[in-house]
């Protein structure tokens, strides 16, 4: 009875936790990003035993080098070529090798910029207004050791010219964290979150 009672804890913590991510990206934006800023862009980590959840938005001026919605076929092609990069998950967040992790599953989306509450509605575009484009990704990861989990590297800052920083939020059962990473640091010590 007590590990049944253990793993519907677990249970519960994961769903806590992948619950909170979507709240936690919207607030570091809120409070980091305001509604669109080149060259920064949020990635928010949930770690919850062997399971990791990330979630990536950046703005597409930094990932494909334009800030309108793909219109030409040079422009969509730009773009498939990103998400195609971006669903890569373990090349572009790289995970000790020792954590033995793997990706379960990739969704990578380019879509209007949402506005936030009080902003104009995209609905309500003018035609001739320019609108924003961002790219949305969300990765689940397993891992086998993932006490080995101390840390991420990424490439993101090689592979895509236009972004420059990236507002990072940690959330596991021992708590919340924030971080950057940049081009000048593109790496992450997570020592000690687990």
């Amino acid at each position: 009875m007590a590990k049944v009672s253990a793993t519907a804890a677990s249970a519960l913590a994961s769903l806590a936790i992948l619950v909170a991510l979507p709240a936690l990206a919207e607030q570091a934006e809120h409070r980091q990003l305001g509604p669109h800023v080149h060259g920064q862009g949020t990635l928010d980590i949930a770690i919850d035993g062997n399971k990791i959840e990330m979630e990536l938005v950046a703005p597409g001026m930094d990932i494909v080098g334009f800030e309108h919605v793909a219109t030409t076929d040079d422009q969509k092609a730009a773009v498939e070529k990103a998400k195609a990069k971006l669903t890569d998950v373990l090349n572009v967040f790289k995970l000790p090798v020792a954590a033995k992790c793997k990706a379960d599953a990739a969704n990578v989306e380019s879509r209007k910029e949402t506005h936030q509450p009080g902003e104009k509605d995209d609905d309500d575009d003018k035609p001739g207004e320019p609108q924003h484009s961002e790219f949305h990704a969300t990765y689940t990861i397993t891992c086998e050791a993932p006490e080995n989990v101390t840390g991420l590297e990424t490439v993101y800052f090689s592979d895509f010219a236009g972004g420059q920083l990236l507002n990072v939020n940690v959330t596991t059962p021992k708590g919340q964290t924030q971080a950057q990473m940049t081009r000048a640091k593109p790496s992450l010590d997570l020592t000690g979150v687990m």
